[in-house]
């Protein structure tokens, strides 16, 4: 622990200290107390000092990026300031990581520091691997007690907090359950519970357990926990009786979404009674929507003056609240890079998310009384953070159902023998959803000249592109066998040029965001 004037976490992201000791010592609402009473410039500060030493000693200690420097002549002893660090040529998949050993990618290119090892997919279907540090897991402990604790109020309800993510070798389950563990050590009488994403499973634990908590958290996929209050609300669970709270994560969705889910769960109007987050296999939970982040949000989906001023954007995208010590992000070109500290040190890495920073300061000149009056809400915590904006994966990908759909593996279903006399091969993906807020997958594909829409085609072409992803892409397979739901694609057929989305002439587009 730093304790200098103020009270933060401890950076000593090298140190060998027993991180989950540190954790445990940490007197959250002494951290808590800074988030309300320190200025946005304060973290920022802190955290652009923290990255430039995860850069030096990135430069020095981890063979890979020594070596990525060096054959771009960077010098890593001539970048001094936070505008030097702005200079440091990006990192991503493609230069980086397939192109290094991953011990090579570790502190000291010693691999056995890490004590576990997380599993990503990509578009090859190939996994990639994700070491983690004993520091990772203690940034990761402290995001998740502040949300559980200022978020949830799990310290003040009798609380079972429901994790269903996939248990199994991807991120995401693990990745909340060993902080979750952690959290719930230091003397908050929470209980947890793993049932995974599995629906039936979920809605037995909360029957027979109805009558010993006052408050039940779920954790996991927003479209999954959807289906869970849907199915719970049917089978006469009173939902209203309890507090009830979610977290989701991996997949956006509207505020009319949200609303319908909290109504459902007997919640109207409690917006932050639900509540999304952001992470990555590589960064982990990186940050959270807030109270505030979520007033915004439905500033921006109400008021298009507001949203162009703040963003400049047509579409309203999703908006977490971060803290630069903890996460620090950048971005540019309207894409997401991260530095961060892990077992595999990353700088100034590019995950091809399309998104940009909001500084807090230009929030509050905007929103003015409106921000008073949140301010002075009941149970709303402030903190003067920036926020991050995330508009999807700019790297050609669509999320659906917390499975990551590459336009590779759908063309690779479309290169069927069968197909190659009727369509062009073209296409252009999104999600969308249909009128019971339920999303789904929906696939335009261009049709050779001559040939009309035909919807028995259409069926043969959704069963022969749901069969194969089924077959390359783990993340689909794993999700489509855990629901009773059917997560085929909806396949509409266009005919050749149509303007709509083939229009002659332009560059075709495979993922369609409207």
């Amino acid at each position: 622990m730093i304790k200098k004037k103020y009270y933060i976490p401890n950076t000593d992201f090298l140190s060998d200290r027993n991180w989950l000791e540190s954790f445990l010592k940490l007197d959250i609402s002494l951290f808590e107390k800074e988030l309300r009473t320190r200025g946005e410039g304060f973290w920022q500060n802190l955290g652009e000092e923290k990255a430039l030493r995860i850069f030096h000693s990135a430069a020095t200690r981890v063979p890979a990026y020594k070596d990525f420097l060096k054959k771009r002549k960077i010098n890593h002893k001539n970048i001094k300031t936070i505008d030097d660090f702005k200079k440091i040529p990006l990192t991503d998949k493609k230069n980086y990581i397939s192109i290094y050993p991953l011990a090579k990618r570790c502190w000291d290119g010693n691999l056995s520091n890490s004590k576990l090892m997380a599993v990503s997919s990509g578009t090859s279907g190939e996994p990639t691997f994700w070491p983690r540090s004993d520091y990772q897991e203690y940034e990761q402990n402290i995001i998740h007690e502040l949300t559980y604790k200022y978020s949830f109020q799990v310290d003040k309800y009798k609380t079972l907090i429901i994790i269903g993510f996939p248990m199994g070798i991807y991120v995401s389950g693990m990745a909340t359950t060993l902080p979750t563990f952690a959290s719930l050590s230091k003397k908050i009488k929470a209980t947890f519970v793993t049932p995974g994403n599995n629906k039936l499973e979920v809605l037995k634990i909360v029957k027979n357990l109805w009558g010993d908590f006052e408050q039940f958290v779920f954790i996991g996929h927003p479209f999954f926990l959807k289906d869970v209050i849907e199915t719970g609300k049917t089978d006469g669970l009173k939902w209203s009786s309890k507090k009830i709270k979610m977290m989701f994560c991996s997949e956006g969705f509207t505020e009319a979404w949200r609303s319908y889910v909290l109504k459902e769960a007997g919640a109207n109007n409690k917006f932050e009674h639900a509540i999304n987050t952001y992470g990555s296999s590589e960064i982990l939970l990186t940050a959270t929507e807030t109270p505030l982040s979520i007033f915004i949000r439905k500033e921006m989906e109400k008021n298009e003056i507001f949203r162009k001023k703040i963003i400049n954007s047509e579409v309203t995208p999703n908006i977490f609240q971060f803290n630069p010590l903890l996460r620090f992000i950048e971005s540019i070109d309207n894409e997401l890079l991260f530095t961060s500290a892990g077992q595999v040190p990353l700088v100034r890495f590019n995950i091809h998310d399309a998104g940009g920073i909001i500084p807090f300061n230009d929030v509050e000149k905007e929103l003015g009384t409106k921000l008073n009056k949140l301010k002075n809400k009941s149970n709303i915590n402030l903190w003067e953070l920036p926020f991050v904006t995330l508009f999807g994966r700019s790297d050609h990908t669509v999320i659906f159902y917390a499975a990551n759909i590459y336009p590779e593996h759908v063309r690779m279903a479309l290169e069927h023998e069968q197909f190659f006399g009727k369509i062009t091969g073209k296409f252009a993906m999104q999600k969308t959803c249909k009128e019971n807020l339920e999303q789904c997958l929906e696939i335009n594909i261009e049709l050779k000249p001559g040939i009309d829409p035909d919807a028995s085609f259409a069926d043969v072409v959704r069963d022969v592109v749901s069969k194969r992803l089924k077959e390359i892409n783990k993340e689909y397979a794993d999700t489509s066998s855990h629901t009773e739901k059917d997560l085929r694609p909806v396949i509409k057929l266009w005919p050749h040029g149509h303007e709509k989305y083939f229009k002659p002439g332009l560059k075709p587009r495979f993922i369609v965001r409207e």
